[in-house]
């Protein structure tokens, strides 16, 4: 379970919106990469250096966000979504994400 101490991180999830990124829904969150094992079970294909695992508190919002239409941005970095919104355990406290690194605000891309 998410603690209060790591939501250290804010990231807004934006939507494409004719080819234009909007902000969707801003949170508290947590950023970390992902261990060995769980890197090679859930995302062959991508490089572990980039694969993070963002986590946030369950809001219902939260559930409808989709890789196809949304990105996360923290700290000026942009991550793809690459699985759709996991609610922990069914719990309705922890939802979960992967995502990819591709690039940070500086890159100008």
């Amino acid at each position: 379970m998410i603690t209060a101490g790591q939501l250290n991180a804010v990231i807004c999830f934006q939507r494409s919106v004719n080819d234009v990124w909007e902000d969707h829904l801003t949170c508290r969150g947590y950023i970390n990469g992902l261990s060995g094992n769980e890197f090679f079970i859930a995302n062959a294909g991508y490089e572990a250096a980039l694969t993070v695992t963002i986590q946030c508190r369950y809001q219902p919002a939260l559930m409808r966000i989709t890789p196809m239409q949304y990105r996360a941005v923290s700290g000026g970095v942009v991550y793809e979504l690459i699985s759709p919104a996991d609610d922990v355990g069914s719990r309705h406290s922890e939802i979960k994400f992967r995502a990819k690194r591709i690039y940070t605000e500086e890159d100008g891309q």
